[in-house]
């Protein structure tokens, strides 16, 4: 073999190789594709429909080599950066019809109607009969026929191509560890879904009245009586008989209040800490009340 030829094969194996991304996002699971969880794997096998098994392998080592740069997951569309043997990144994206408000709106009553919807996903579980409350409007949660997915990538290769496999795989570990990003593929961010699904199941159970009333300030309730510093010289003496309680209206009952008075939980997390808590009372409540 001469020199010539000895030199040129070590640049032509570099070619072949992509470059290396600094901080790429990378697929961890030990595991691989095996044992995902079925919402997960259910996307996994949408982005592979019509991907030959070499494109998979491939999607799969660009996915573990970390050649991902960066990738966002807005309403109907992941989009993501995956470094080739190109001097830029190609975009590949993967695409769903995301729900109108409307649709939302029927899909979160159908939820609400039964506890286990709103206990398993405050666990960051998804139950697999979650499909009959999309059902309700002829959709779906996950990708299926007539309610598909689609795929595209600058690269010019055939699609779908390995850009695209690694980004569906990276997608199917998201939402292995957080589901909700399901809800938010499909128009919903989860942590909204979450508090609408609590406030429809307040609905549901207690009337509009207690859904939506709001804890009154310290301020909006005084009554219109005049400021304490007038009022001094008969701070400790009562104002009325208490035969005059009895016959007073009932306040009305404004649900969680104090959960309401403290405000958004400061705690981090995928869940809300003041949704979960106010299902668990609420649980709590209707036990004690069998």
């Amino acid at each position: 073999m001469s020199s010539e030829g000895f030199s040129i094969r070590p640049s032509q194996k570099k070619l072949e190789q992509p470059r290396r991304v600094r901080h790429g996002i990378r697929f961890r699971r030990k595991l691989g594709l095996e044992g995902l969880p079925w919402h997960a794997a259910a996307f996994v096998q949408a982005v592979e429909v019509g991907m030959p098994p070499d494109v998979r392998m491939l999607g799969m080592e660009y996915a573990l080599a970390g050649q991902v740069a960066n990738y966002t997951v807005t309403p109907g569309l992941v989009e993501t950066a995956v470094q080739g043997r190109g001097v830029k990144p190609y975009v590949a994206k993967i695409t769903v019809r995301p729900l109108s408000r409307e649709e939302w709106d029927k899909v979160i009553e159908r939820m609400a109607g039964e506890a286990v919807y709103a206990a398993r996903l405050l666990t960051g579980e998804i139950p697999e009969s979650i499909e009959e409350c999309f059902a309700v409007v002829g959709r779906h949660l996950l990708p299926a026929p007539g309610d598909g997915l689609h795929t595209e990538c600058d690269c010019g290769l055939e699609q779908p191509c390995k850009h695209v496999a690694a980004a569906g795989y990276l997608m199917g570990e998201r939402i292995e560890v957080d589901p909700v990003v399901l809800f938010a593929l499909r128009g919903l961010d989860g942590e909204l879904l979450l508090e609408r699904l609590q406030e429809q199941r307040t609905l549901q159970t207690s009337g509009i009245s207690q859904a939506h009333a709001t804890a009154s300030t310290v301020e909006e309730d005084n009554g219109g009586l005049p400021p304490l510093e007038q009022c001094i010289a008969d701070f400790w003496r009562p104002t009325a008989a208490l035969e005059d309680a009895e016959s007073a209206p009932t306040a009305e009952h404004v649900p969680h209040a104090l959960l309401r008075r403290m405000g958004p939980s400061p705690m981090g997390g995928k869940f809300p800490m003041v949704g979960l808590l106010a299902s668990i009372y609420d649980s709590i409540r209707a036990r004690t009340a069998e």
